[in-house]
């Protein structure tokens, strides 16, 4: 495993993952119906976690939302979504002034990371953001900060070349299992196919990264969403788990309370810490958090910390 411990900087492409352009002078008006984060909060150099919902609340897609400009909003989502996004985002985007463009030629992504991910990063930016989910824009292209030593760069295609050769300079190649860790450690996860329309954007802890805002007003799916929220419905969570296994279990794969023989979740996603451990996020029920297995794994699962606390029965987020 290559990390900031053993290299100072690596970077690499992140192919799982693409940009969806609304444009359009609907394009933020649009947006804000259709997904639980609030886009007006975009006006700051700031990105936002987000899900969209169906009418039941279930996610169809999550994203991280930049504004690119005030008729333009970027949606990095997972790549083996897009046309499940474009399409459920197309059935009410035809009533706007705004349009629906696939850009995984237009702009390419990377990630930075490591010990002097700040440094590379500055170099070749001029400046940093000041936050966490901060960003800067410099000649069209993009820095986001997802922590002190990690970094999203959203590049246009007619700097890429230039970009590559700058960052290889200054760092080694990385490994997309590193990335898949290093959100886990975060405590961030996105919806696959194998978990499509199962989970609500509170099982995953969208309201614990900023990813919902529940005072932003009426989107599809919110009733459910507020529902849960406001009167004590949520029963589970997302956790993260560690095991010792060679399998590399796929999301959606069950997770069961042995004890009790029922399913108790499922995994949101899992990366190798070394050829003989893995981590996971799994979204369980919150009072069958011991004796877990995963389904065609005997070994049982040890719960490890998230860098935010999962509210008890009785707290709620805002």
């Amino acid at each position: 495993m290559n990390t900031s411990q053993t290299n100072p900087v690596s970077w690499l492409k992140l192919s799982q993952s693409q940009l969806l352009l609304v444009k359009g002078p609907d394009a933020s008006k649009f947006m804000q119906g259709q997904v639980t984060c609030d886009l007006r909060e975009l006006n700051n150099p700031i990105t936002r976690l987000g899900a969209q919902c169906n009418p039941k609340g279930r996610i169809l897609l999550t994203f991280r939302a930049l504004q690119i400009n005030p008729e333009t909003i970027a949606l990095r989502i997972p790549a083996s979504l897009m046309e499940r996004a474009k399409q459920s985002f197309g059935k009410y985007i035809v009533f706007s002034k705004a349009k629906l463009i696939d850009a995984p030629n237009e702009y390419l992504l990377y990630g930075l990371y490591g010990d002097q991910g700040a440094k590379v990063a500055q170099k070749i930016f001029q400046t940093l953001p000041n936050e966490d989910g901060g960003y800067i824009e410099y000649g069209g292209n993009f820095l986001i900060q997802l922590d002190a030593q990690r970094y999203e760069l959203w590049i246009h295609n007619t700097k890429a070349t230039e970009l590559e050769q700058q960052i290889a300079a200054s760092a080694t190649p990385g490994d997309i299992n590193d990335w898949c860790l290093m959100d886990i450690h975060a405590g961030i996860a996105d919806i696959s196919p194998e978990t499509y329309e199962k989970l609500t954007p509170q099982e995953i802890n969208y309201q614990l990264v900023n990813g919902i805002n529940f005072r932003k007003g009426c989107y599809t799916g919110q009733e459910i969403v507020a529902r849960m929220h406001y009167r004590g419905k949520l029963k589970r969570h997302m956790y993260r788990f560690s095991i010792a296994t060679d399998q590399n279990p796929l999301p959606g794969t069950p997770v069961t309370n042995t004890a009790t023989g029922q399913i108790a979740g499922q995994i949101i996603m899992a990366a190798r810490t070394n050829s003989l451990e893995i981590e996971v996020l799994a979204s369980v029920l919150d009072e069958q958090l011991e004796e877990l297995t995963i389904e065609g794994i005997p070994q049982k699962l040890k719960q490890l910390p998230l860098p935010y606390a999962i509210p008890t029965a009785d707290e709620k987020t805002e």
